[in-house]
């Protein structure tokens, strides 16, 4: 089970993260706001302090705090799974 351990360097719109593995990763975010716009509150990724809040979770997600406002105005996290990272994102040479 992957998990990421650390983030390394947050730009806009990519960061870099260490998996449990110890394997670096770099994750370009804008295909998945774009993938997911009609997610409401997704464009708050788009300012820069707000996507420089991405935060490691529980289980070892990437994750911003109560971004995305559900139809009975819950606000919800916006979370990216270690699995996705580690298969969609591109390895990086330590």
């Amino acid at each position: 089970m992957f998990k990421v351990k650390k983030i390394i360097t947050v730009t806009p719109y990519s960061i870099v993260c260490e998996l449990n593995n110890g394997i670096l990763k770099k994750l370009d975010i804008l295909p998945l706001l774009e993938k997911h716009a009609n997610f409401q509150g997704i464009d708050q990724l788009k300012n820069k302090a707000t996507f420089e809040s991405v935060a490691i979770g529980d289980m070892g997600e990437l994750f911003w705090k109560n971004i995305i406002t559900t139809s009975n105005n819950e606000k919800w996290d916006y979370d990216i799974s270690p699995e996705f990272i580690f298969h969609n994102g591109i390895t990086i040479d330590s």
